[in-house]
């Protein structure tokens, strides 16, 4: 009986430190969530932003190119259809 107890004593012991463990890593999970939003803030802190006239003028660049992209895939898309309507019109024999 004696030894059923230690062993029944043992065990609980062994579960209540796996249970302080865990919330000694949720607690370091807190940390962790704090240490990083803090690290980001000062990342953030450290960039060069553009000014509204650089961003103005990337920005119209950038309309231009997708507007000029467009045309140009417009233009071969006509050019290609246009050739293929006019092989399948062809007949022969």
């Amino acid at each position: 009986m004696a030894k059923t107890d230690i062993k029944n004593q043992d065990q609980s012991k062994k579960l209540s430190k796996s249970k302080n463990q865990d919330k000694g890593q949720k607690g370091l999970s807190r940390f962790r969530i704090v240490r990083y939003l803090q690290e980001m803030i000062g990342e953030v802190k450290k960039l060069t932003w553009l000014t509204k006239k650089e961003l103005v003028s990337h920005t119209i660049a950038v309309f231009v190119f997708v507007i000029a992209m467009a045309l140009i895939i417009y233009v071969l898309d006509f050019i290609f259809s246009t050739g293929i309507g006019a092989l399948e019109s062809i007949h022969i024999g």
